[in-house]
């Protein structure tokens, strides 16, 4: 399965992405970060390690960037490689405005992640 190992502790929304990302994965994951930030009585993160993947197709672009307007969502964090470092970009600037943010390793990704679950925020602007 391209995307694995997910669980959501401590407001943070974790998934492993690997090899070439379908549309169909996307929709799982975006269904499961949806799930996750519906549990939340407070704004989550989305911290994703895309630095396995090989591939993410344009279908599959599409359903990130929409997720990224996820209800009570504060930010999508990434972690990719430079092979698909463009797609996290293009994902980027199809989404909502400013909302994932893309480093280029798992260890800053993820001390950015726990950063922001601290800072105050709402995330209710986000809609889906």
């Amino acid at each position: 399965m391209p995307i694995q190992d997910y669980h959501f502790q401590d407001r943070i929304f974790f998934a492993r992405e690997v090899d070439v990302i379908t549309p169909e994965d996307a929709r799982e994951w975006a269904t499961r970060l949806k799930e996750a930030a519906a549990q939340s009585p407070v704004p989550i993160v989305a911290l994703v390690d895309a630095l396995g993947v090989s591939r993410v197709s344009v279908g599959a672009h599409d359903i990130f960037s929409k997720a990224s307007y996820t209800r009570n969502v504060k930010r999508v964090v990434v972690a990719t490689n430079v092979v698909v470092s463009g797609s996290a970009s293009n994902i980027s600037l199809l989404g909502k405005r400013n909302q994932t943010e893309v480093f280029r390793t798992l260890e800053e990704a993820r001390q950015h992640a726990e950063s922001l679950v601290v800072q105050p925020g709402t995330g209710e602007l986000n809609t889906t």
